[in-house]
Parts: structure tokens; C-alpha cells; sequence
């Protein structure tokens, strides 16, 4: 199993960034570059963004040349609010099998005498991805045997694309 964490800091307000990551019709292919879907299926809550029982089916392009199909299920979903962080659950199957975890948080940036007050900045955000995914085709688990650094590497190279995506489609 891998368990694999990434972390961005998009320069936009946590409420505004929430709103992008949690669109009911899945749209991440739309800004993230290597990513595709190949079918959505939108379930929209009473805010208007994605609730529990909304999937999609993707295809991501490593940069090491092969395509990954999984589909990512929402299980559970909780916005951001007064100060708390937004949180999603994801169910991942096909050639991945796992859980992905989002959470959208302020950054602290107050400090009193070195000491963190807990104040956050309305333009600053973190982001952060938790796969705990295990490799399904017999080829790629048997890579994942004999060279899990290039595809920790590839990972690594496809958040980076998202977090560049993000970004860019924050105008941040």
C-alpha cells in the first residue's frame, strides 16, 4: 500500500478554493493538466456542491508514459466553516484501490511572542491529499515492488501539475 501526502498553498481564500475542489460535476480534469474523465455522475447537496454519492471515472497520465484508470467515489463530504477545515472522503477503485482524503484548512499566520495565536489570512489556504491506495494490475504492483521511487516520483510530478492547475485557475 502506498500512502502518499501532498500538500499545496494555493493563495486564495479557503471558501473560494472549496468551492473549485468540491464542483459537483468533478471538474479537476478541466485545470489539471494529465487528467481526464471519462464519466461523471454529479450528486449536488443543498450548498450547491458535490455531496456524498457523486463519482467519477479518470484517467491520469504518469510521466513515466503509462495511464492510470481509477474511479473516485465521494463518501463523505463537510465544508469549511467557522474557522473548521472542509474535509471530502473518496472511495478509490480500478487500477488504484483505497481512500483519498482532502482537507481544506486555513493557514496560521498570527504569532504572538513566537507563539501561534491561530489567526488565519483570508488568502491563504492548504490543501491537503492523502491517497492510502494499493496498486491493482499485476504490472504495476509488481513495479511497485521493484521501484517504488519512480512512482512515488510520478505522484509526486502529477500533484505538482494539479497544484500548478489550481492555481492558475484561482488566479493565484
Amino acid at each position: 500500500m502506498f500512502v502518499l501526502e501532498s500538500v499545496w498553498r494555493p493563495a486564495a481564500p479557503v471558501q473560494r478554493v472549496w468551492s473549485v475542489l468540491a464542483k459537483p460535476q468533478f471538474t479537476w480534469p478541466d485545470w489539471w493538466p494529465g487528467l481526464t474523465a471519462d464519466a461523471t455522475h454529479s450528486v449536488v447537496g443543498s450548498d450547491g456542491l458535490a455531496a456524498p454519492g457523486a463519482w467519477a471515472r479518470l484517467r491520469v497520465r504518469s510521466p513515466l508514459g503509462y495511464a492510470l484508470r481509477f474511479r473516485l467515489d465521494l463518501t463523505e463530504t463537510t465544508a469549511p466553516s467557522d474557522g473548521e477545515p472542509g474535509r471530502a472522503r473518496l472511495d478509490v477503485s480500478g487500477d488504484l484501490a483505497g481512500v483519498a482524503e482532502v482537507t481544506v484548512s486555513g493557514v496560521s499566520t498570527g504569532t504572538a511572542d513566537g507563539v501561534s495565536t491561530g489567526s488565519t489570512s483570508e488568502g491563504s489556504t492548504e490543501v491537503r491529499l492523502v491517497w492510502r491506495v494499493s496498486p491493482v494490475p499485476a504490472w504495476f504492483r509488481a513495479a511497485a515492488r521493484v521501484a517504488p521511487g519512480p512512482l512515488a516520483w510520478a505522484h509526486a510530478r502529477v500533484m505538482r501539475a494539479g497544484e500548478q492547475g489550481l492555481a492558475a485557475r484561482l488566479g493565484s
